[in-house]
């Protein structure tokens, strides 16, 4: 068994990988998860809950596939975490190469943000477990 970032491992997905998934599909999982993640929040209190390396990446997730480009600002905010607590994660996460981010070539005080090859197929993988085939 191999492990991926944090030392979790990765286990074998149980669909053949050769089927390929609606990206609507897809995308539809990572909505309903990041909603529900704010419903959750609401009914049950953030302050039991905290998972700011999980709602950066599904809100990635789904800005890449809707072809919108996430300022590491806006990347923050959806994180819904203090700022220093989202750019600790997005460290963490450029470090375990499931993202990059990139110099505004208008504005170079901006960065861009978005999920590395890796990183995209690491949710397609996770998220496609999620869908009944």
């Amino acid at each position: 068994m191999t492990y991926a970032f944090a030392m979790v491992p990765v286990v074998p997905a149980k669909r053949p990988m050769s089927l390929p998934l609606s990206d609507v599909a897809l995308v539809d999982v990572a909505k309903r998860l990041y909603e529900l993640r704010k419903v959750r929040d609401a009914l049950l209190g953030k302050a039991l809950f905290s998972e700011p390396a999980w709602d950066i990446l599904l809100d990635l997730f789904i800005s890449d596939h809707q072809g919108r480009r996430l300022s590491v600002s806006a990347v923050c905010i959806g994180a819904r975490a203090p700022s220093a607590t989202a750019l600790r994660y997005l460290t963490l996460l450029q470090e375990a190469d499931l993202i990059e981010r990139t110099r505004d070539q208008r504005d170079g005080r901006r960065s861009h943000v978005r999920l590395t090859a890796l990183g995209q197929r690491r949710m397609v993988g996770l998220l496609g477990r999620l869908i009944d085939v």
